[in-house]
């Protein structure tokens, strides 16, 4: 072929390389910032730390940046947020004004979302309650008037899903991780409802090792607190879960609520704004000395929470619902106070969940008052099996009783009830016992000196990697944590400083911190694995969470999109570095064709 011919096609080649690298260059962009805000993390966690310090790097990668971040205490925090002045503001301002525009917080729940009300609806907004987000929607607002005049399980999980629905889609929180604890369990051990255990709430009647039907479950902390009447501890809830019963539990899988020592619970329809709740008792349920469980028993334990000289924790909640002493009552009087009789429990109001504060530990009129007669208030500090008090307090209507309790070594030693109306337990033999530090317990746990490793001692998930015949069981916790956006905020709430200047566009921009939240990378890298990435601000763990929700995905190309939604243009072609790059890039090729024709000429 013609070498000049083919010098031309190779110069030509060069050419259209060029064109094409210079194509290129020119669709590459740049972030610029959107808008900026100031950021507010308490410094009380080192986990919590170190993810706001990771939103902070990675939100620039979006258009949006961190004018100031303040890691501080709740000190600091509160008279921003909750706890506002209402000075110079009658609302909670931006940051620069006093208020907040973002910051981290996590919240503690129980296994009933009854902490909703209060939170996120209108008449709620600080100073009223705990809106500290200012947050207003009519949609809200109706879903939570139904839901808290629900008393039906199946309308209350309904309207409750919608309104997960509705917190998903305007996020006045975006929602981060659900943690979980860690708990070690023996391999050979069955019948344990997870979450029951971890939220004190377990079915032991249901639990059994089937290699020799013993059970021994560690804490890490003394059992210091005696009796239900001023137990206050989560290690000696554990214990007494197992000893006393109640007119209802969580039922184990469902989480729901059942009867106890009821063989009926029936809620009123709602009267004058008030519902009733008439329970009636199992004929068959006894105490442990094979004394029938009477209607007197139920409403002299409920009283005697209700007396201020007991310094129960129940007495507030306990108190609002039920005024008085007349708010309890035998159905058919004296007469009425027979085994399997009726016991009409009469609220101040209209309760949602009216069940969750039927859940106290019942004890036996005619002994406890007995004892308080003669030798007063005092037994209640007293040692179980001691002193003037003896076994009173914690005589067991529930499905094990108390065979022996060590106090200098805090180690608590049941049996099955023999006088147990429910599931016969398949354990003959249940210990709560004090074992000190973390290490101590997994080399119990692997020696199967003991069989459950609370998660209160902080095991890691390596901590079982390679072990034989023990697990590291990772249990849901009733708590979430989140961002908290100030919906006064002018971009982020009202969207009035966004270029479209509306409420749909600031709706745009906290989407588009949750797309650029690396949930997994939390969880996983930070939690070490103990968490969940979250969709609400409503955890996994609470009875009528919907599942049906998915986490927002970490993608900054959808989080990008959000900024740009909201009107911003974020994404700046870079075309002046572009043209320059390809400029030289084309005189080089130049240049060397020119230099390829002077040596063919030669």
């Amino acid at each position: 072929m013609n070498k000049k011919l083919i010098l031309g096609l190779y110069i030509i080649a060069l050419f259209a390389i060029s064109t094409t690298v210079g194509t290129t260059l020119a669709q590459q962009t740049r972030i610029q910032t959107a808008f900026s805000f100031s950021m507010l993390s308490p410094n009380t966690s080192p986990a919590r730390n170190q993810w706001s310090l990771l939103m902070e790097q990675i939100l620039p990668k979006i258009g949006i940046s961190v004018q100031f971040h303040e890691s501080t205490g709740w000190g600091n925090i509160g008279p921003r947020s909750w706890a506002y002045p209402l000075l110079d503001y009658n609302y909670i301002p931006t940051y620069v004004e006093g208020g907040y525009d973002m910051f981290f917080v996590g919240w503690s729940w129980g296994l009933d979302p009854t902490d909703l009300q209060g939170l996120y609806e209108t008449s709620a907004i600080i100073p009223a309650g705990s809106n500290h987000y200012q947050y207003s929607s009519p949609v809200y607002d109706a879903l939570l008037e139904d839901f808290l005049a629900a008393v039906d399980p199946v309308e209350r999980n309904s309207l409750l899903s919608d309104i997960q629905g509705v917190l998903y889609e305007d996020l006045p929180a975006v929602a981060i991780v659900y943690p979980r604890s860690l708990f070690g369990f023996r391999d050979s051990i069955i019948g344990i409802d997870n979450l029951l255990i971890a939220s004190s709430n377990h079915r032991p009647e249901n639990w059994d090792d089937p290699d020799d039907h013993m059970l021994k479950y560690a804490i890490p902390g003394d059992l210091r607190e005696f009796n239900s009447f001023v137990v206050e501890s989560f290690y000696d809830i554990q214990w007494m879960q197992c000893v006393f019963g109640s007119i209802v539990q969580r039922a184990q899988n469902t989480h729901e609520w059942e009867p106890h020592i009821a063989s009926d619970v029936v809620v009123s329809e709602i009267i004058d704004e008030k519902i009733n709740v008439t329970v009636t008792l199992d004929p068959t349920a006894k105490f442990s000395d094979g004394s029938d469980l009477l209607p007197e028993d139920i409403k002299y334990t409920f009283e005697l929470l209700m007396s201020p000289v007991i310094g129960s924790n129940q007495y507030g909640t306990l108190t609002y619902w039920f005024p008085s002493n007349d708010s309890i009552e035998i159905v058919g009087g004296p007469a009425g106070n027979v085994a399997g009789g009726q016991v009409l429990f009469k609220y101040s109001g209209v309760f949602n969940f009216p069940l969750s504060v039927l859940q106290q530990y019942i004890i036996d009129k005619s002994d406890v008052s007995a004892k308080i007669a003669t030798f007063g208030y005092d037994i209640f500090n007293e040692i179980p099996g001691t002193g003037d008090v003896g076994w009173s307090l914690v005589k067991s209507c529930g499905p094990f009783m108390v065979q022996s309790y060590d106090s200098v070594g805090s180690v608590v030693h049941m049996v099955p009830n023999p006088h147990w109306h429910g599931t016969t337990p398949s354990l003959t033999d249940l210990y709560v016992t004090f074992i000190m530090g973390k290490d101590n317990a997994i080399s119990e746990l692997r020696l199967g000196n003991i069989d459950v490793m609370d998660a209160q001692f902080f095991p890691v998930l390596s901590d079982f990697e390679g072990q034989t015949g023990i697990e590291g069981v990772l249990v849901k916790d009733p708590s979430h944590q989140e961002m908290s956006f100030n919906m006064k905020h002018p971009v982020m709430g009202t969207g009035e400083l966004t270029p479209l200047g509306t409420p749909e566009a600031a709706k745009y921009i906290r989407k588009a911190f949750s797309y650029a939240c690396p949930r997994l990378v939390i969880v996983n890298e930070i939690l070490q694995g103990l968490g969940a990435p979250a969709t609400t601000a409503i955890p996994d763990s609470v009875v009528g969470y919907d599942d049906s929700l998915e986490p927002y995905p970490y993608d900054l190309d959808l989080a990008i999109a959000m900024v740009e939604a909201a009107g911003f243009n974020v994404k700046v072609p870079v075309t002046e570095e572009s043209g320059i790059a390809g400029l030289v890039f084309l005189t080089f090729l130049g240049v060397a064709a020119l230099e390829a024709i002077r040596r063919y000429k030669k």
